[in-house]
Parts: structure tokens; C-alpha cells; sequence
């Protein structure tokens, strides 16, 4: 903490644990927004349950704020009668904290930074100071009644890693899924990260296997980038100046998905086994002539 201060008083920006800032959140409610106008333009079917990982609670609170401005914009979407969404944490001590205390959105932790009940206020805050309408009693009702968390131990494991389930589910994925476009062609296949997506994946497949085909299609919120941006700087000389704690950590990691073959090598190794999978982006901004 004490060596941000020097950063935040030259104006740097500083992200806190998982991004949860007002403008992360706003971040997800516009995608939100943008799969609502989707919906609507009949580009794809109205989804039943949204189905996400849970780790700081920026993204399921923007979405709960999305769905809350999608009804007050009259757009037709996320109209199910059953409508939910599905948060899976992804922190061992969260998903007992939720389990046991309902700790996203019991009112006595409302105050309590990276909770929902806490975020979508403070989100709801910041769309009304920007001209946005403001929606926290309707975000509150989305997340008393259309908001559900899957806490098992057996499914979330231990922070940071797969579960057997969750390793089963992205097993099952990488073996035999199919991406598609709006159009029915095929579409680059996304990969199921350990710590995060294949946990909320792993709920997903449960509940269809349990239930059948739902009435309304089931969605899971993939949290990962298709693309793993590489910048200008060298990030492996970054690494390498880290302490020896941060580099043992990171080379100890496997890959786990056959669509992301790839790892940290340990110490004195060329950055080979991981670049592959990253994609060249521009950082600087482009000069253009006056």
C-alpha cells in the first residue's frame, strides 16, 4: 500500500483487487446494455439464467445494474419469467462467507467494500452523477430476488485453482464444444480458465444435466479476453525483476486447457513457453499528420 501513494500523488491509476471501480462496473452494465439491444434486434434469444464467476463482484454487480437500465429503457430483454443470475465465487472464503452469512447482499455488509450489495449502490451512484437515471431501488429488487449464488466447496475448491469439478466441465469443453457467430459459423473456441470461468461453467452444465433443456437459453458470462494483449513492455524482464517468492509462484502454474497450451517457464528459461499465445497491441498512441 505505501508504495501506490507516491503513484495515485503523480496521477497514476491504480486498480484496486479485481478492478472493482465505478468504471468497471459501468463497463459491464454497457455490455449488458448491448446484449439487451441484441436481444431486441432478434440477433440472439433472450437468456433464461446468465451464469458468471464471482471474484471482487465488479462484473455481477454491473449486471445486475444492466439488467435494472435495460427494464427502465423498456428494452425486451431478460423478460424470463424465471430469470436469473447464477453468481459462482470463486474465493474459497467468499463462497463460505455467502454460504453461511449471505454476504453479498445481506444489509448489515451493504458498507463492506467488493460485496454486490455494497458495489451496485456505489455503481448505481455513479451512472446517476453522470446524467444516468437512477436505478438502485430497482437493482436492489434484481438482486434480492433475480440474483443467486452457487457456494459448494466441491465445486469452488480453494482460490486460484481448479476444483474436480470445475477441471471435469473444462475437460468436457475442451473435448467436445462448439462456437458459433450470429451467423452459425464457426467462432474462435475461448479457453476455461481454472481460477474463474470454468467454475460458473461447471454450474452451468450441472444444473441442464439436472433440469434438461430450459425454457429460455442459459448464458455463461465469460470473464477471460480471447485475446492475451501483449504491450510494449517487456513483461518478462518485468517478471524477472519481481521478488523470488512472485516467480516461483508463476512458474508453478500448469496449463490445464488443451485450447491454451502454455505456462511461465522457471527461472533462466526463455519466455517461449507462454508468448505464443499472446497477440502483439499498441500502447503508444498513434501520430497522425495535423
Amino acid at each position: 500500500l505505501l508504495g501506490l501513494l507516491p503513484k495515485l500523488a503523480r496521477g497514476e491509476v491504480v486498480f484496486p483487487i479485481g478492478a472493482n471501480t465505478a468504471a468497471g462496473v459501468l463497463g459491464q452494465v454497457g455490455a449488458m446494455l448491448e446484449l439487451a439491444e441484441q436481444v431486441a434486434g432478434g440477433e440472439v434469444a433472450d437468456p433464461g439464467r446468465v451464469y458468471l464467476p464471482v471474484g471482487s463482484a465488479c462484473t455481477l454487480s454491473g449486471l445486475v445494474l444492466g439488467v435494472a437500465l435495460a427494464r427502465r429503457l423498456g428494452l425486451p430483454a431478460f423478460r424470463a419469467s424465471e430469470f436469473e443470475l447464477v453468481g459462482v465465487p470463486i474465493h474459497h472464503l467468499f463462497a463460505a462467507a455467502e454460504r453461511t452469512l449471505r454476504l453479498h447482499t445481506a444489509a448489515p455488509f451493504s458498507a463492506v467494500p467488493l460485496t454486490v450489495g455494497h458495489t451496485v449502490r456505489e455503481g448505481a451512484a455513479a451512472l446517476a452523477q453522470l446524467g444516468g437515471p437512477d436505478v438502485t431501488a430497482e437493482a436492489l429488487a434484481v438482486l434480492e430476488s433475480e440474483v443467486r449464488f452457487v457456494t459448494r466447496p466441491d465445486l469452488v475448491g480453494l482460490y486460484g485453482a481448479h476444483s474436480a469439478v470445475s477441471k471435469a466441465a473444462a475437460a468436457e469443453f475442451d473435448a467436445g464444444a462448439r462456437v458459433a457467430d450470429g451467423a452459425g459459423e464457426a467462432a474462435p473456441t475461448p479457453w476455461m480458465c481454472g481460477h474463474f470461468c470454468a467454475k460458473a461453467l461447471a454450474a452451468l452444465l450441472e444444473e441442464l444435466d439436472a433440469a434438461g433443456a430450459p425454457a429460455a437459453p442459459s448464458l455463461l458470462w465469460q470473464t477471460k479476453s480471447l485475446v492475451q494483449p501483449r504491450g510494449e513492455r517487456d513483461e518478462w524482464a518485468a517478471l524477472a525483476a519481481m521478488p523470488s517468492s512472485v516467480r516461483r509462484w508463476a512458474a508453478e502454474g500448469e496449463a490445464q486447457s488443451s485450447l491454451r497450451p502454455g505456462c511461465i517457464p522457471a527461472e533462466g528459461a526463455a519466455p517461449d513457453g507462454y508468448r505464443h499465445l499472446m497477440t502483439r497491441v499498441e500502447t503508444s498512441p498513434s501520430r497522425t499528420g495535423d
